[in-house]
């Protein structure tokens, strides 16, 4: 089994614009925040962005088998401990200023239910817990990709914080995956390695099973 794990907490990696708004603010002090304050209309709704580097290049076409959010908030919107984080696909894999915050947001992976207020918090997903939202990250980011947004479509009053606003100054992305690998003889000596196989293009990083005795064992 390896790790995985990445934060985002810097101007580069962490940030927020209006959905309606090319405008950015960025670094932990700014956050990525979801919803919308002291706005009436759904172009006001914030769009939250959150790059971790490497994660890329580190997970693709691998077997993940747990991802742990470590999520820091402020104290910002409720204090409610149902508060729900909307994640979703990132249509660019950076922080990407100059666009709308609309031009980012991309199709929905799922939600996370917690209290996201003024407190930092950790929650696993894997095949037993957080399920469906683990599949969705699980497929995403084995695909190559590095960044998630938040991103709910709320709206608020013209005083006041929408239901489930939120401000993440911190995530660090944590992922666990199989490092299966052969062993074969060069000659020289006995190397390891890992097993891959190419479909349609790309090359995916599978787990090696042998037979004896009548039954496959996985390696």
């Amino acid at each position: 089994m390896s790790t995985f794990s990445a934060a985002a907490n810097t101007s580069a990696t962490i940030g927020y614009a209006q959905y309606g708004s090319s405008s950015w603010n960025t670094g932990s002090s700014n956050g990525a925040c979801q919803g919308a304050y002291q706005g009436t209309t759904a172009s006001k709704s914030r769009v939250g962005v959150m790059v971790f580097p490497g994660a890329g290049d580190a997970l693709k076409g691998k077997i993940l088998s747990r991802i742990t959010l470590t999520i820091t908030c402020s104290a910002a919107g409720s204090g409610s401990s149902s508060k729900v984080l909307s994640f979703r696909r990132a249509n660019y894999q950076s922080l990407k200023t100059g666009i709308a915050g609309s031009a980012q947001v991309g199709d929905a992976l799922g939600t996370l239910t917690g209290k996201f207020y003024n407190n930092t918090v950790s929650h696993t997903l894997d095949a037993s817990t957080n399920a469906a939202l683990f599949a969705a990250m699980k497929a995403y980011f084995t695909e190559g990709n590095s960044a998630l947004v938040l991103y709910n479509g709320e709206t608020s009053s013209s005083s006041g914080y929408s239901t489930n606003y939120a401000r993440v100054t911190a995530c660090t992305l944590t992922v666990e995956y199989l490092d299966r690998a052969v062993w074969y003889h060069n000659g020289s000596g006995w190397v390891r390695c890992a097993v891959w196989y190419c479909n349609q293009g790309t090359w995916v990083q599978c787990v090696p099973w042998y037979r004896t005795g009548g039954a496959w064992v996985r390696v």
